[in-house]
């Protein structure tokens, strides 16, 4: 189901409808929503998923959510919730799948000029990390999470989370070093 429809059926609902098993879509609900599921299905796409998994696993998060939304709503960072979930979520797929390194397209959706350039070049490099390290580097680098935010995500400790930041951080500059030079 394309993200419009998503919205268009969770517009209609606003305002405090009940919908199946007695849940309550918000405004505040839509509006997450609205804000962060594309940021969801990119993120979960860099740390790994392929764009269908990753378009199904923010779904499942929001639904999760949604379920417990009255507790989420109070909480200090309800989008915060939707992302652990849909992590979580990943992780979860990851070890059911026994997924090793899936691939991320290195290509830009408008190649143009150096931007681009660095766009794939951060592409190619994600997708050459293994899977925790690249995970970590999302989390922290991308979505500006804390080691300590993303040691919770992620079922690790913070310092496992900061070791896996520096080896990506030295990567990701590796990459993306305009003075090396590509052979042809």
């Amino acid at each position: 189901m394309s993200i419009n429809r998503h919205r268009a059926s969770l517009a209609c609902q606003v305002g405090g409808e009940r919908i199946g098993d007695g849940l309550m879509i918000t405004t505040d609900f839509v509006a997450c929503y609205q804000d962060h599921y594309r940021s969801i299905v990119r993120s979960l796409r860099l740390a790994g998923a392929d764009p269908a998994t990753a378009e199904d696993l923010t779904q499942e998060a929001f639904a999760a959510s949604l379920a417990h939304w009255t507790r989420v709503r109070r909480g200090a960072n309800p989008a915060g919730y939707v992302y652990l979930t849909a992590f979580r979520m990943l992780r979860r797929a990851e070890r059911r799948n026994r997924m090793n390194s899936p691939m991320i397209a290195a290509t830009a959706a408008d190649p143009v000029g150096r931007n681009a350039t660095t766009t794939v070049s951060v592409e190619a490099a994600l997708a050459g990390m293994p899977p925790r390290r690249r995970q970590c580097a999302v989390i922290c680098l991308l979505l500006g999470f804390s080691p300590a935010e993303a040691a919770k995500i992620l079922g690790i400790a913070a310092g496992t989370v900061r070791k896996h930041l520096n080896d990506a951080r030295q990567e990701l500059q590796t990459a993306c070093d305009p003075r090396q030079e590509t052979p042809l």
